[in-house]
């Protein structure tokens, strides 16, 4: 059997792709055509299917097209009866400006695999070709997928999961083309921004070099970073041979480069760190359901550590910069209510359920598996240098992840797997380590891992506010609660989330409703009323002290010299 997609846009303003699949050499009395219902890297079933308008198919030669019906939510299945060779077609809608899904309009198109083709089951194995007819005005295509016989309208995947993995810009941007680690590479920028493209190329290179060093071989030939500068929009989603991002168009002055370049640091990083090195649970991967695994604050926590740590490394940013980036990490860690709530194996297992879906509630129940996950591996990172004197670091972890990777690519890994090599590499029993972070609420006590590479954590927060623990804003001249933290007094009081609040100690509120007990002491009360569905309502609330922590990094005087010998390599 083989299988061909072709893939028109007469009518882009439109916002849909036409699909024609060209099944051949057919010798199943009857198939089923599956779409997926999540795209690997954003862990939320999505229902691609809903954006098909409806699905009908014919004999090759035969003009008469015939509805198929939906066996379920994504499955079409066709009786082909003998017949050889069919064309299946379908329109898809395309209209959500993100990374992970379909967008056309006049002057592009961004197409994804999960939300464009249809696959046969049980024949994910199968290659594909891809033709693409552009839009009349459109003249470039930017994809990692390989030309067939040098037509760079005509793609080819070798696999279900390659054509799935490979995300495809047609339009007119403009493409810019670099080596970096004896590696091909397409910068295609879609948009208009502040960016400066010499100094991006540059800076990409530094950042490509160390992330290949750190693992010790690179896995692809050529390599598509995909760059929408936009208004709003901001993100990545990684793949094995490019990545789809979402920029602010204004992001690439001084004050905010950082984080568009740790943006593409962290994309990057992936082609190892999930792309390749993978959780036993992706193989393979089922896009027909949750793929439930307990490891991604490793696979994002790890990467999320270093996307800032490398542009640091590579000299992009500044020591100052970086130190800033673990501050705000460590500080929204220990400052998250739920932190005492939810473990990062369970958030990591959540994911599906609970971290793409947030809310009021969020941050008093749950922790983010990037954020604690980046601060504890920079902890395990600690204690592999102190433990080695500065022999051994996280890198030497993942480096050894990688070469098992090369050597059994079919293999994924597990929690055990993980611990084994941190013990390695330390040289001390890791698992205590892994148990205490990964699968309890205990605190992480930052301040005593800083202490182990001569850094210090000075709180300046020291304890005199007043803190009520609610955000608010402010709509047509009315006050309203948008969330509560459950350590303080007003969610303790009894108030609620989109109550409105009218009056404080019988004074009307404004936007400063603070400044009304500003003179009072901790564990004073006041009196708030507020209108909550057209009740009126009086809480008395206490006023509790500020506890959130407030940390600033600095260097220890007088350090040891195993201290400095950890420190020096970590800051290279």
């Amino acid at each position: 059997m083989t299988i061909k997609y072709k893939l028109s846009f007469p009518n882009p303003h439109t916002h849909y792709v036409e699909v024609e699949m060209h099944i051949s050499k057919i010798t199943l009395g009857s198939i089923s055509l599956k779409m997926a219902v999540w795209a690997p890297g954003s862990y939320l079933i999505r229902e691609f299917q809903k954006n098909i308008d409806f699905v009908e198919w014919a004999a090759e030669g035969n003009s008469e097209f015939n509805r198929v019906e939906k066996q379920d939510k994504s499955t079409w299945t066709i009786k082909t009866n003998g017949i050889k060779n069919i064309i299946v077609r379908y329109k898809i809608y395309c209209f959500e400006y993100s990374v992970r899904t379909n967008f056309i309009d006049d002057t592009h198109a961004l197409i994804n695999g999960t939300s464009t083709f249809l696959y046969i089951e049980g024949y994910e194995q199968l290659g594909a070709d891809i033709e693409i007819i552009p839009y009349k005005t459109w003249q470039h295509i930017s994809t990692a997928l390989p030309q067939k016989e040098n037509n760079k309208w005509c793609r080819i995947a070798k696999n279900t999961g390659e054509l799935f993995d490979s995300p495809i810009e047609i339009g007119n941007h403009t493409s810019y083309f670099f080596d970096a680690a004896n590696v091909s590479h397409e910068l295609a920028m879609y948009g208009k921004g502040n960016c400066d493209i010499e100094k991006l190329i540059a800076d990409l290179k530094k950042i490509i070099e160390i992330e290949t060093s750190i693992f010790g071989a690179h896995p692809c030939k050529n390599y598509v970073f995909i760059n929408h500068l936009t208004d709003s929009s901001y993100g990545g989603l990684e793949h094995a041979h490019s990545s789809v991002n979402h920029i602010t168009r204004w992001s690439f002055s001084k004050e905010n480069y950082q984080s568009a370049i740790s943006l593409l640091a962290h994309e990057y990083f992936h082609l190892w760190n999930v792309k390749r090195i993978k959780p036993e649970a992706f193989i393979p991967f089922n896009y027909q359901t949750e793929n439930h695994t307990d490891l991604l604050w490793f696979f994002e926590g790890v990467t999320s550590y270093y996307d800032d740590y490398i542009c640091y490394r590579a000299g992009v940013t500044t020591e100052k910069e970086y130190f800033a980036v673990i501050e705000k990490n460590i500080n929204d860690v220990v400052n998250t209510p739920g932190i005492d709530t939810q473990t990062l194996a369970e958030a990591s297992m959540d994911t599906w359920l609970k971290y793409y879906r947030r809310n009021e509630n969020s941050r008093n129940s749950q922790i983010s598996y990037y954020t604690q996950g980046a601060v504890v591996v920079m902890i395990f990172d600690f204690i592999i240098l102190d433990a080695t004197n500065g022999t051994k670091c996280f890198d030497d972890v993942l480096h050894q992840l990688y070469k098992n990777y090369t050597e059994q690519p079919e293999k994924g890994i597990t929690e055990n797997d993980i611990t084994q090599i941190l013990t390695t590499v330390s040289g001390i029993d890791f698992s205590p380590y892994i148990q205490q972070f990964i699968h309890t609420t205990a605190p992480l006590d930052v301040e005593t891992y800083a202490n182990l590479l001569g850094l210090k954590l000075i709180n300046k927060n020291i304890g005199e506010d007043i803190y009520i623990g609610l955000s608010t804003k402010w709509k047509e001249g009315k006050l309203i609660i948008l969330q509560l933290d459950k350590n303080y007094g007003a969610y303790q009081g009894g108030l609620n989330t989109d109550d409105e609040i009218i009056a404080i100690d019988g004074y009307k509120i404004d936007k400063d409703f603070g400044k009304i007990y500003a003179h009072k002491s901790i564990n004073n009360t006041i009196d708030v009323l507020i209108s909550r569905q057209g009740i009126i309502k009086t809480y008395s609330i206490t006023l509790t002290q500020d506890k959130r922590k407030d940390y600033t990094l600095v260097y220890m005087h007088n350090r040891t010299e195993k201290q400095n010998t950890a420190l020096t390599k970590w800051l290279r």
